[in-house]
């Protein structure tokens, strides 16, 4: 280790030491050596895991949940596969026997789908996996992603709160000072300090109450990006975004919306399974080829077998299927209409509150500047001008205005969420 330099001493060999002194020697130089080993890894724990947004967004698209909505689409995926397939061939082998003659008999039946009803079968699926990767999509906006972007934002709206108590908290920690400085030399009135000192406890207590508050916001973003809760601070402000979309964005938007494409896709699917129903109606022929081997006493003979079969559909023509998929075709398609229909008035209206929270914020903010408040009262207080209790309520004032922007701008923020979930798609980011 540069600048240091180990030199092992028999004590036997130095005056005036005892065997006593040398094990105290000994056990100083091992503890000192263990604090230089386990002080730098005791200060990395204690730095505090910082986090973007965009980072805890792409731990929880690796998540438990988002894996789950992965493997619904590869399950949506294999029916596609299964489907459409042709029936298996049958091998029939069979031997008969009547007076002295034995007939064997080796065929291979292969029915023939020919009216196109498993090519409308696989169709039928592949509109069921437009559906699965449509809700899938609008899924991971809403039940991931969105859920990340929330405990994300409790965590910051939280964590700016307790910075801003905190700074409100020196502020008048230092006035305290001042006031106890001037009440020993005379100058200054006990009520004033003691009032002051109330103020500052009353600080202190809320302070201590957003230090709890973090926790929980913490655990719960810490559990969806799956990391450990332990100093996970979230590092992002409470800017808004840019720019949120027109209201003709925000219609188009909503109509190419997961759920509302999916239903579509169903609708669509069930028109394909009353084609492929319609088609059982038409004979489906089967094809039987073969040989066959005759014995007589002695003698063998062999020859070939070929047969056609072909279903009469007398009973079953797949009406019933066929009625079953047009009902559900319909039923669909009057829900997708009502979907977009009531997707498209909230869309309007989260639009309408993000855009309203927004100015409000926006507003709130560009009113006048709090710390300059308290600049002009503790002039006038230090110059006899005004009381103590007019001091302390432009110092409670500020910290009332910084508290009450964190809350606009986090209220705004989540305004953005929401209309995202609404869209179906991050489009304010």
């Amino acid at each position: 280790m540069p600048g240091w330099q180990f030199v092992r001493c028999d004590a036997g060999h130095i005056p005036g030491r005892t065997s006593s002194d040398s094990k105290r020697s000994v056990l100083k130089t091992t503890w000192l050596l263990a604090l230089i080993l386990i002080l730098p890894a005791a200060l990395r724990a204690a730095e505090p895991r910082l986090i973007p947004l965009d980072e805890a967004l792409h731990l929880g698209d690796a998540s438990p949940s988002a894996a789950t909505l992965g493997l619904e689409v590869d399950r949506a995926r294999a029916e596609v596969r299964a489907s459409g397939l042709w029936p298996n061939p049958e091998v029939a082998v069979s031997r008969e026997e009547a007076l002295g003659t034995v007939d064997r008999f080796e065929t291979l039946s292969l029915p023939l789908p020919l009216t196109g009803r498993l090519s409308l079968e696989k169709s039928a699926a592949r509109s069921g996996l437009k559906a699965t990767e449509a809700r899938t999509r609008l899924a991971r906006v809403n039940l991931v992603r969105a859920n990340v972007r929330e405990a994300f934002l409790d965590l910051l709206v939280a964590q700016e709160r307790t910075s801003s108590l905190s700074a409100g908290l020196s502020r008048l920690a230092e006035l305290v000072q001042v006031l106890r400085s001037r009440e020993k030399e005379g100058e200054s009135s006990g009520f004033d300090l003691m009032r002051a000192e109330r103020e500052q406890a009353e600080f202190q207590a809320d302070f201590l109450e957003s230090q709890g508050q973090v926790v929980r916001p913490r655990g719960e973003l810490a559990a969806l990006v799956g990391l450990p809760s332990e100093g996970l601070a979230a590092d992002g402000s409470l800017e808004a975004a840019p720019s949120l979309p027109s209201l003709e964005e925000a219609r188009v938007l909503v109509a190419s919306r997961g759920d509302v494409l999916a239903l579509g896709a169903e609708a669509e699917r069930a028109d394909y399974l009353a084609r492929a129903a319609r088609r059982r109606a038409i004979p489906e022929p089967s094809l039987t080829l073969g040989a066959k081997t005759t014995e007589v006493a002695s003698d063998a003979d062999a020859g070939s077998v070929a047969a056609i079969s072909i279903s009469i559909p007398i009973f079953d023509r797949g009406q019933g299927a066929r009625a079953i998929a047009r009902a559900e075709g319909a039923l669909l398609r009057s829900q997708r209409e009502a979907l977009s229909r009531k997707a498209l008035a909230e869309a309007e209206a989260a639009l309408a509150q993000a855009a309203a929270r927004r100015e409000g914020a926006e507003s709130y903010a560009a009113a006048a500047d709090p710390d300059e408040l308290i600049r002009i009262a503790r002039a006038a207080y230090d110059a006899g001008e005004m009381r103590i209790l007019e001091l302390l309520d432009a110092y409670r004032t500020a910290i009332n205005v910084s508290l009450r922007t964190i809350e606009l701008r986090g209220e705004a923020r989540r305004a953005e969420i929401e209309l995202n979930r609404v869209l179906g798609t991050e489009v304010v980011r």
